[in-house]
């Protein structure tokens, strides 16, 4: 019976390149370069040399007096898009605020040019089937899909509106000039409000998850339920409430999420 060799890891350029991504992505507070010799055991030329070569890509960036190196923006973009890290960083936080407003509560993620739940918690599993794991969210009809369409680069949120535009219920805003003009307006407070434009007589409130700075997000996390019920304490009380689950959930992203097949969130 033959047996399946495990492939040997290869020598070169790029697994050196490799070994310094996940020497930082290990480290918390980064690494400075004398901290990446040690750890690599390599001489200070070939470190500054990679360092500076990733560096220049955005892959990782220098901070601190010490000179910290921590994972670059584009790298953390890269790793932010795994869902992995977003179910484990909100579940126990999506539970806590169901229970905390009795009503459901869930992330929803941009994927290319739609919107889409992966993760709720719901005291009523009655409503939470509308934004259950994988139900498309329509960017122009929901709080979730108008937030995350709201904030994105030009482009990006043309292509979103480019589909579409159905008139899901009489509240659904179908018009081009009214959506952007509404679209402008979440742009401005940071938030989004649905009511009814979905599903007929339910009201949504839903805000950024701002895990990586000055980039657009792609997630946002959303709080649902009847309209006669959260209506009348959805703003401000709801938003607070909202607004500071989502920072505790961008601030628990750790850019080196499952590098190497471990879990590096602290």
């Amino acid at each position: 019976m033959k047996t399946k060799k495990t492939p040997k890891r290869q020598s070169g350029p790029l697994e050196r390149y490799t070994q310094v991504l996940e020497a930082i992505a290990g480290s918390v507070d980064g690494l400075t370069g004398r901290e990446i010799e040690a750890v690599l055991d390599l001489p200070k030329t070939t470190v500054n040399r990679l360092v500076n070569a990733l560096e220049s890509s955005d892959l990782v960036s220098s901070s601190g007096r010490g000179g910290q190196y921590k994972l670059g923006w584009r790298l953390r973009r890269i790793l932010e898009s795994d869902t992995s890290w977003i179910v484990g960083a909100s579940k126990r936080r999506l539970k806590a605020l169901a229970e905390q407003t009795g009503e459901t509560c869930f992330v929803a993620r941009l994927s290319g040019s739609s919107v889409h739940s992966v993760v709720m918690e719901s005291p009523d599993a009655s409503a939470g089937v509308y934004v259950a794991p994988g139900h498309v969210l329509p960017p122009h009809a929901t709080a979730s899909g108008k937030v995350l369409t709201a904030m994105q680069h030009p482009r990006l949120r043309q292509a979103m509106l480019d589909t579409e535009l159905r008139k899901l219920t009489d509240r659904t805003i179908s018009d081009r000039q009214d959506l952007e003009r509404e679209l402008a307006k979440i742009r401005k407070q940071g938030y989004a409000i649905e009511n009814g434009e979905h599903i007929q007589g339910l009201y949504t409130l839903a805000c950024p998850v701002l895990s990586l700075p000055e980039t657009p997000p792609i997630y946002a996390l959303g709080l649902t339920g009847p309209a006669e019920r959260v209506r009348p304490r959805a703003v401000p009380e709801f938003l607070e409430r909202l607004k500071s689950t989502a920072a505790e959930i961008a601030n628990s992203f750790m850019p080196g999420a499952y590098i190497a097949g471990r879990w590096w969130a602290p």
